[in-house]
């Protein structure tokens, strides 16, 4: 089950019970854009779990060419209650 929490330290984090996929992907534009982070799917062992995150990182490969090398989503494969940091947005500054 995917739930958030939050870490030792306070700050906001996802988690689930199961093998999971995260996404972590680009948000926002310029200097003040973060990287937010989702659980995709769960699984029941460390072996799919892996299959899965490689097809998203297959993916998600094509789209990330065109974008630079900071900026391009990554993928990860975590184990049950491992807790991944959900990223904030940041507020673009205006001049």
């Amino acid at each position: 089950m995917i739930k958030e929490t939050q870490t030792s330290k306070g700050t906001p984090a996802i988690t689930s019970d199961h093998w999971h996929v995260v996404h972590s992907h680009f948000t926002g534009e310029g200097k003040s854009g973060s990287f937010a982070r989702e659980i995709v799917s769960e699984h029941d062992d460390r072996k799919s779990c892996g299959a899965a995150a490689t097809a998203l990182s297959t993916k998600l490969a094509s789209e990330a060419s065109a974008r630079p090398l900071a900026r391009r989503d990554e993928v990860f494969a975590r184990p049950p209650n491992y807790r991944s940091l959900k990223a904030r947005r940041r507020k673009l500054k205006r001049a």
